[in-house]
């Protein structure tokens, strides 16, 4: 792989996954069309920065920014699927307030 992809795959994953920053929707969208529309080395790293991103305790506190602001129908599905995720394996133990 070369080192410019692996330096630009780090560079998206610690972006995307700095929850003290707003997230980048233009960024994710881009990682998102490298997933669908990408090649070998590209698309398994946007896999990898998604999975990183979608298994994040504090992945779910952004969907509402994913669903309001990405153009991306592929972006908003993704969206959704972090939410079913939370609500899945997480949900009982979330705070009562943070599930209204």
């Amino acid at each position: 792989m070369p080192a410019i992809m692996t330096m630009l795959a780090d560079h998206a994953a610690r972006q995307l996954l700095d929850f003290s920053q707003k997230l980048d929707i233009n960024l994710l969208d881009n990682v998102v069309n490298c997933l669908y529309h990408g090649e070998g080395a590209q698309q398994r790293m946007a896999q990898e920065v998604l999975t990183h991103l979608k298994e994040h305790p504090d992945a779910w506190t952004r969907v509402d920014t994913i669903l309001e602001f990405s153009q991306n129908m592929n972006t908003k599905y993704y969206g959704l699927q972090i939410l079913e995720n939370v609500i899945k394996t997480r949900w009982k133990i979330l705070p009562r307030n943070q599930c209204e």
